[in-house]
């Protein structure tokens, strides 16, 4: 039986246009009410998918930062962050890398240093709760934080992601939620590590967990857990990864193959071939 539900959210729980399928809401409340946990993976910060979630919030277990930050019934359940000597290094790389921009960010928001209106789009268009500071770089000596990440305007496979590797080494973990975007957490930080410790210490075996996602950095939280399920807009490693396949994030595959788990009480007409 399915004891937790985890997502992730751009690409996957949330559509194309930036928006939820409203339908999430009460399915949410069915779960709940049935002993069943929801939990959103993201790379997205706390205060942002909370706002995402206004109306159940209160009932979600969030695995944040990309896994740096788990919380729970308004408890800390994790907090992993990046020494500042790390966060120098990533900040003196970004500043050679061609139209990237970066960002840092603490438990609650994301600090920037640049106005370029191209970035400042990026920022709204993914309801980045934010503040400008003089210099990211004084912040970041004085300042504990869980995460370094990066818009990056050419595709940051090829882009940002091999300069900062190459900066960091094994130092930490380098990876990216979408063809624009980068982020760097302490070494051995995922989503799939969070869910991990989570499965620990809710008692939770991994056969007893669904997970969704999209693109690489979800692969360790489908091989996580018992249930993966890749959706029809993944990329393909996380295809291949997967146990299962639903439907697009455009088609609303999430609440879409919860639903059809709800009313058959398995996922195995969705199984990959």
């Amino acid at each position: 039986m399915i004891k937790l539900i985890a997502s992730d959210m751009d690409g996957t729980l949330v559509k194309s246009d930036g928006t939820l399928d409203g339908e999430i809401f009460p399915l949410i409340e069915q779960l709940t009410a049935r002993g069943i946990i929801f939990a959103a993976a993201t790379g997205r910060q706390l205060l942002n998918i909370e706002q995402l979630f206004a109306p159940v919030a209160e009932r979600l277990l969030y695995i944040t930062q990309n896994g740096a930050h788990v919380s729970y019934q308004k408890q800390t359940l994790a907090s992993c962050g990046l020494s500042a000597e790390l966060v120098l290094s990533c900040l003196d790389e970004a500043a050679s890398i061609p139209d990237f921009y970066p960002i840092v960010f603490d438990e609650s928001y994301g600090y920037v240093q640049h106005e370029d209106e191209r970035f400042q789009r990026m920022l709204e268009k993914f309801n980045i709760i934010h503040r400008k500071v003089p210099d990211l770089r004084a912040l970041a000596e004085t300042h504990p934080l869980l995460r370094f990440t990066g818009c990056d305007f050419r595709d940051t496979e090829q882009n940002g992601w091999k300069r900062l590797q190459a900066c960091i080494g094994a130092r930490a973990q380098v990876t990216f939620s979408s063809a624009m975007w980068l982020d760097v957490v302490a070494k051995g930080v995922s989503k799939g590590a969070a869910m991990q410790s989570i499965q620990q210490r809710l008692q939770i075996a991994p056969e007893e967990v669904m997970a969704f996602g999209d693109f690489y950095n979800d692969l360790e939280l489908i091989g996580a857990v018992g249930h993966s399920v890749a959706m029809a807009n993944a990329c393909e490693a996380v295809k291949k990864a997967a146990r299962y396949e639903t439907r697009s994030n455009d088609q609303g595959g999430v609440v879409w193959a919860i639903q059809h788990y709800l009313r058959e009480g398995s996922l195995c007409s969705l199984r990959r071939v």
